[in-house]
């Protein structure tokens, strides 16, 4: 395979990337229409630069922020914030397993765990409508549709006495059932061993730990391939013709190995969409053929589980793992994410972010791509899902939830042990 390490390039002269980034901006400035574009070339190939090693951060981000000012100067592009995103330390806060069924004449509500700070208390709920409805008002009706009373307020007291009212619901769901967060403002007592609710108590379970998490550091020799796989998981975020056509100028890929060839066709594979892709077996790329082959493939078990599992930082991120679901054509998992994170191109010319893609193994040799279905937040704080697709295998007993960024890994074990429908 003809990717050269970074330690290789390092020995030879011929390349400088500052120059090659000025030229670069200069063609995008003449060629440049009325408005910024995302994604625009001299970012995504200043961050693959970067990223590998080959320019330093601080000069790439210098090139970006000049050609961004000489554009906005134009009136070809809004001034935008030049530099790192500041990021603010995360108020303390508590994840607390409660599963619990309150069971009254409306219908079901499920309390899956808790969230605790000190200025508010959120409760993932689900809840289940007692109401029955005519078959054909429920198949009429598979999103809930305006002006449908949802969720019920719910009056909560912790253990210290001091009672709240649900103030907010966010999430979606039908006519009969409704999944997401109840809001309580302020905020119950953070280390409450106990909430009420309907007159029942609900105990709250510790708050989640570390255990069932490995961090790998990973080793600076494979940055290019890293590179190229990442914008595959992440295609809304990274470009790979960008990432390819600057990885050439340096001299770290080359164009006619056939390992290229095999991302480019992923690629275009994955941008088509569809059911399950052959590639050529000469055109191995890895899991992508793997992934490829069994794309669209179903079968997976149906149920909800609680992963219930926070690490530590790595690579200067953060991620807490809530629930998992299961369906026939696929999986998702609810994660909170804190830190400098590129999320989409919104992430405009800012180089030192760090971007976090997402996989998943089995323990029946499957392997999945996970990507951010829906997030919501801003600046270095995010509450999302992750969807994953294939189906997940019904014979598998574990999963391993995979967390990768471009220096760092964490490895999450989920032992499989459904207890609900969805």
């Amino acid at each position: 395979m003809h990717i050269r390490s970074v330690a290789a390039f390092a020995e030879m002269d011929g390349f400088d990337g500052e120059l090659y980034l000025r030229l670069l901006g200069e063609r995008t400035l003449l060629s440049a229409g009325s408005a910024y574009r995302v994604g625009d070339p001299l970012v995504e190939r200043a961050r693959a630069l970067t990223t590998v090693g080959v320019v330093p951060l601080a000069v790439a981000q210098r090139v970006v922020d000049d050609y961004a000012r000489a554009r906005a100067l134009r009136g070809i592009a809004e001034p935008r914030g030049f530099g790192p995103v500041p990021t603010a330390p995360q108020p303390p806060r508590r994840i607390a397993p409660c599963r619990r069924v309150l069971r009254q004449p409306t219908g079901e509500l499920e309390i899956r765990h808790a969230i605790l700070t000190q200025a508010e208390t959120r409760l993932a709920i689900t809840f289940r409508s007692g109401v029955r409805l005519p078959p054909n008002v429920a198949q009429q009706h598979a999103i809930m549709p305006a002006g449908v009373s949802t969720v019920p307020t719910i009056s909560v007291t912790d253990d210290r006495g001091h009672t709240v009212s649900s103030s907010m619901f966010s999430g979606g769901g039908t006519q009969s059932q409704w999944r997401g967060f109840l809001t309580l403002h302020p905020g119950l007592a953070p280390d409450t061993k106990w909430i009420e609710i309907y007159g029942e108590r609900v105990a709250l379970g510790p708050d989640l730990g570390h255990g069932a998490v490995t961090i790998e550091n990973l080793a600076d020799e494979h940055t290019v391939d890293r590179y190229l796989d990442q914008c595959l998981a992440a295609p809304g975020t990274r470009s790979l013709p960008e990432a390819l056509a600057a990885l050439t100028a340096a001299g770290l890929v080359n164009p006619a190995d056939p390992m290229i060839a095999a991302y480019v066709a992923a690629h275009e594979a994955l941008r088509r969409g569809g059911g399950p892709v052959d590639l050529p077996p000469e055109l191995s790329a890895g899991r992508w053929r793997s992934l490829l082959a069994r794309r669209g493939t179903t079968g997976g078990p149906t149920g909800t589980l609680f992963v219930g599992a926070a690490t530590p930082p790595f690579d200067r991120v953060s991620a807490t793992l809530l629930d998992l679901t299961s369906t026939d054509a696929g999986f998702r998992c609810e994660l909170e994410l804190t830190g400098p994170m590129e999320i989409g191109r919104a992430a405009g010319a800012t180089l030192d972010a760090t971007l976090v893609t997402f996989g998943a193994l089995d323990d029946a040799g499957g392997s999945y791509l996970g990507q951010l279905d829906t997030w919501s937040g801003g600046g270095d704080s995010i509450s999302g899902t992750i969807g994953f697709w294939p189906a997940l295998d019904p014979k598998a007993s574990r999963l391993d939830l995979i967390l990768t960024t471009d220096r760092a890994r964490a490895v999450v074990a989920v032992p499989l042990s459904w207890d609900e429908t969805p």
